[in-house]
């Protein structure tokens, strides 16, 4: 054993280079440093689990008022949820962020359990300015005793506390602006007139503009809406607007007209803090504005925190602690959900006028979507106040017994006002919209239930309640210490809401219930789940040398049927920290720890609230609830009642074996740190599909029966590593650098024909699984040519009649290949044992996601930079708008194949509008090769310089703390799509702009629209700011 330590200290000197001869003060710090894990605090280096920190110093200055965006990039295998999903919201004020820890671990979701204080709450709720640390704990050891809602990871996030001494008094704010990134951008009408004929001519219709229309355009762009040229003129009839699009001659880009260059945010925030012996407080206040980047409307977001700890020592034996955080948001916009609208944008015609030219108050027309925005009004105010209380018992030393009551309180009040939209018609009589539109409506309620003239007011009422009694030993003997907890804990969930709709108002002054005397529609819901266990662990060390830890819970949860609420997870870790027997005084090897740790996690969220219960639906505002005749002889609303759901009574814990094998490295005094992990994690007893049904029966596929009969297997490894010093003269650079990479397969799963699916259209309608298919695989077609000429299209000898008629293809058509040598191209029956030409053409799932943290100084002056992306990525496209054209016009659509651009990135212009032709369907309608995305990228997400005044001064002015700063975040992208897409929407599905219920749109069959990255613009933003602590 000596030999074998001498020869791996003698690798280590030579590997390394020149040990320092420097004191180990820094060594202590790291090593020793405190970390909050798993409802309890230890020594960084006796830590034998997957465990990550983040500093306050990684979130503090961030101009985010979502932590998960400050955690990006600074977490090895903290991932934004990339799956295609539908109805995001991009970048909206108050928009929820999805994240995963080591990518998926179940086909049915699952999301990483967030303890705020011990507390569970939002991301999106916790003040960044008051957080002290952030702890994400990644595999079972570290998680097991957090149960059920842990199976795939904790995020613990520690706020900052108060300590015994006189008052310290601290402001930060910063003030700035945000301006909106990757934005589409038009073509001209001048290129959309030329566009437009050649489409047309292309598909066998007459070009729509003349020259002369043409030579029209022009001159509105030299004199915008003048008197001259207003852009539009009188229909043939003379009693209306010549609306048609060919008919408009302005010049018009639609994103720049509804989106603001830039929009004012701010953020302050004050905290006291102090204490002494016996008590220590923490209070603290934060305000934070975000304004949004919509124009013409009111798009704004305000939130209110206010934080207090608090602890008490009020015996040498009994210890208390009080938490609060109160979060007050408020949300004001056009509409509730705003999709719609996101997706209406880029179908507008850059030759309409976006005002009439006519005097009055109401100059909008009817296709300028502001005439309807600026009438409707949506406003929510989210109350989120969460508070713990517990009392910690110390009968004998080393022995603590802690009971404490955990709640948390989440109220809603909102509102819907819709006014009365107006135009002007040519002869001054103002017309006044009546009826509704889609998309306008509360949420709940169908758009065709809902009239303008109306008001809806709604509220949600959720409570949260969690008691836990826990008691821990520890002590130590000859170099051997150990630590014994073992407690309980129960989690109840209420939720209920409702709202309540009535339209014919009476006026635009007053919206209220009172004003209004038509239909009244309300609804209300109620559900709630609980879950109840009990978990022990057992942590010993000797001499911080060797470490072993094994836990466990045992847990019940409501979501299950009786005689199967209950499972048990066990798990275990150990350690060997090989440094402490190489240390030779010249402090080179810190640490040299080896983790190693097995568990069991179970995942309770797939089985939903009552699905062993059968359910009828009762939906008394559902768009055709029709009567006839009714109770009277009038025809009138009724109830629509859903076929009952198949009860799944069997169903239990999904169980989620976690194993991980780590290495974690401190050399040259703590100056360099690196830690490494490669895992495995497989959810087995997965809920899954059961025996196919007749579709004849009317159950839809979510409500048929489930069973645990699937399996799904991660591997993955991390990897961090971090250099920090400081240099003679006041010098100093930090240099960090982490990466991650993962691997999800379904290795088990009822699907016994094989059939294929496009799991990457964001609708669950089209999304499926087989054994052996990885996750985020892409099948498609192989065509990465188009035809240059009319006779390669005639001569080419392959049967492409699955797409077209053989006699139909062109110059400029997509090129399929055969790739199983039969002669034709085809899906075949579209299984694994029958599918044709489709093949795997790349995969969805971000690989290689890393992040790199670099920081300069000197003295007081620093200059620092995250940057993070994802190495390898691929994204289909089959339908999309934004990348084919089709009713959507940008500048990136002009690089299509013609006879003068014979060498254009898309196909020949076909008719894409409406339904689409069969040449559209053919070129854009399904997963090819050739229009396979690179979605990979790397984005400077941060960009920090700021300054610390000197103690020097500091004393002069009675400061403890003065600091300034510049902040921007997301600088700059390097990535390889085209404008209108962003890396990190693109997978955001609007399925206001399309889509197909088809079961594999895209490889069996076309799709016509996809709405692929159509959401709110994530932004750029710029802030100043200043931290002063008196």
């Amino acid at each position: 054993m000596k030999k074998l330590n001498h020869i791996i200290t003698v690798l280590l000197l030579t590997a390394t280079g020149h040990a320092y001869a420097q004191t180990a003060d820094r060594d202590t710090l790291f090593l020793e440093e405190s970390v909050v894990i798993g409802m309890d605090v230890q020594k960084r280096n006796t830590i034998t689990a997957a465990v990550f920190t983040v500093k306050a110093d990684a979130v503090s200055g961030r101009p985010v008022t979502d932590l998960t965006h400050a955690l990006q990039g600074n977490v090895p295998g903290l991932v934004i949820v990339t799956d295609a999903m539908e109805n995001g919201t991009g970048g909206e004020p108050g928009a929820g962020v999805r994240f995963n820890i080591r990518g998926t671990g179940s086909v049915n979701g699952g999301e990483p359990y967030v303890l705020v204080d011990g507390i569970e709450q939002s991301l999106s709720n916790v003040n960044p300015a008051d957080v002290e640390s952030v702890t994400v704990l990644k595999d079972a050891s570290a998680s097991s005793v957090y149960g059920s809602r842990a199976a795939y990871g904790v995020v613990l996030v520690t706020t900052k506390s108060g300590s015994a001494g006189k008052a310290s008094v601290s402001y930060n704010g910063t003030v700035g602006f945000s301006s909106p990134v990757n934005m589409p951008e038009m073509m001209s009408s001048v290129e959309f007139a030329g566009y437009m004929n050649e489409m047309k001519v292309n598909s066998g219709k007459n070009a729509p503009f003349t020259e002369s229309a043409i030579e029209r355009l022009g001159m509105f762009t030299a004199d915008p809406y003048s008197e001259e040229y207003p852009g539009i003129g009188l229909n043939a009839a003379g009693d209306g607007w010549a609306s048609a699009y060919n008919n408009q001659y302005a010049d018009t880009d639609w994103f720049d007209y509804h989106f603001k260059d830039r929009s004012l945010r701010q953020s302050h925030n004050l905290s006291i803090s102090g204490g002494t012996q016996k008590v220590r407080y923490m209070v603290s206040a934060g305000y934070v504005y975000q304004g949004g980047l919509i124009d013409h409307v009111e798009d704004d977001l305000d939130r209110y925190n206010l934080n207090a700890r608090m602890s008490f020592n009020v015996k040498p034996w009994l210890k208390a602690a009080f938490n609060n955080s109160l979060a007050v948001t408020g949300i004001d916009r056009p509409m509730a959900d705003q999709t719609i609208f996101y997706a209406q944008i880029s179908d507008k015609y850059p030759t309409q006028v976006t005002a009439l030219p006519v005097e009055g108050d109401y100059d909008l027309p009817s296709w300028n979507e502001v005439m309807y925005l600026k009438e409707t009004g949506f406003e929510r105010t989210s109350v989120s106040d969460a508070m713990s209380l517990s009392m910690t018992i110390t009968p004998l030393d080393g022995w603590d017994i802690t009971a404490e009551m955990k709640g948390r309180l989440d109220v809603q009040k909102s509102s819907f006002i819709m006014g009365f939209p107006k135009t002007t018609r040519p002869d001054g009589k103002v017309v006044v919209t009546s009826g509704g539109k889609q998309g306008y409506q509360y949420p709940g309620m169908h758009w065709k239930n809902t009239s303008f003239g109306s008001y809806t007011r709604g509220d949600v009422f959720n409570y949260y309640l969690s008691p836990e009694v826990r008691t821990s030993y520890a002590a130590s003997l000859d170099g051997h210490y150990f630590k014994v907890m073992a407690g309980f804990q129960a989690e109840l969930q209420e939720n209920s809401g409702g709202y309540t709709y009535k339209d014919g108002m009476l006026s635009e002054e007053i919206f209220s219930f009172d004003n209004a005397d038509g239909n009244v529609k309300a609804d209300e819901y109620r559900d709630h789940w609980s879950t109840a266990g009990v978990f022990a662990r057992i942590n010993w060390n000797w001499r911080e040398t060797v470490f072993a830890e094994v836990s466990g819970r045992a847990d019940g949860s409501s979501r299950f049927a009786p005689g199967h609420r209950w499972g048990v997870f066990p798990s275990f870790s150990v350690g060997y920290d090989l440094a402490r027997n190489l240390r030779n005084g010249r402090n080179l090897l810190n640490q040299l720890k080896f983790r190693l740790s097995y568990g069991r996690l179970g995942n309770q969220h797939a089985a939903g609230l009552y699905r062993y219960l059968s359910i009828m639906s009762l939906n008394p505002s559902h768009a055709d609830a029709w009567l006839l005749p009714g109770t009277s002889d009038v025809p009138e609303k009724g109830i629509v009642a859903s076929t009952p759901s198949m009860t799944s009574p069997y169903i239990t814990w999904e169980k989620v074996d976690n194993a991980d094998f780590g290495v974690d490295i401190s050399l040259y005094d703590s100056r360099l740190n690196m830690t490494f992990d490669a895992y495995q994690r497989v959810t087995r007893d997965m809920i899954g599909p059961a025996e196919a049904i007749p579709s004849l029966s009317g159950i839809s596929a979510a409500d048929r029966t489930m069973a645990n009969n699937a399996t799904l297997r991660n591997r993955g490894w991390e990897l961090s590593l971090n250099w920090s010093d400081a240099l003679s003269g006041g010098f100093f650079y930090r240099a960090g650098f982490n990466i991650s990479d993962y691997k999800a397969v379904v290795t088990c799963y009822n699907n016994p024909e094989g059939v294929i699916t496009n799991n990457h259209t964001g609708l669950s309608a089209n999304k499926g699984y087989y054994e052996g298919m990885d996750i985020g695989e892409i099948w498609g077609y192989k065509a990465d040519h188009l035809f240059a000429t009319d006779e390669e299209a005639a001569s080419y000898p392959v049967d492409l009649s699955f797409f077209k008629p053989q006699t139909l293809w062109k110059a400029g058509d997509l090129r399929y290949e055969d790739l199983d040598g039969d002669g034709a191209v085809n899906p075949g029956q579209g299984t694994l044992d029958d599918h044709g030409d489709l093949t795997i053409i790349g995969n969805a799932t971000p690989r290689f996601s890393y992040g790199v943290n670099l920081a300069l100084g000197y003295r007081g002056f620093e200059i620092s930079t995250l940057l993070q992306g994802v190495g390898k990525r691929d994204f289909p496209m089959s339908g999309s708008t934004y990348l084919f054209g089709g009713r959507n016009y940008f500048k990136d659509h002009l690089d299509h194949f013609s006879s003068e651009n014979p060498g254009g990135r898309l196909p020949r212009l076909t008719d894409g509008t409406g339904a689409g032709d069969l040449d559209w369907k053919v070129n854009a309608g399904y997963n090819s090769t050739r229009y396979l995305l690179n979605a990979a990228y790397l984005r400077m997400k941060n960009l920090m310089v700021s300054y610390s005044f000197g103690e020097r001064l500091l004393k002069h002015v009675r400061l403890k703390r003065l600091r300034v700063y510049l902040s921007c975040d997301n600088v700059f992208t390097v990535d390889a799509l085209p404008d209108a897409f962003d890396p990190e929407t693109i997978n955001i599905v609007n399925t206001w702009a399309g889509g197909s219920r088809a079961s594999a749109p895209g490889l069996t069959s076309a799709m016509t629209q996809n709405g692929n990255a159509k959401v709110y613009p994530l932004s750029r933003t710029f802030v100043c700011g200043i931290d002063i602590t008196f």
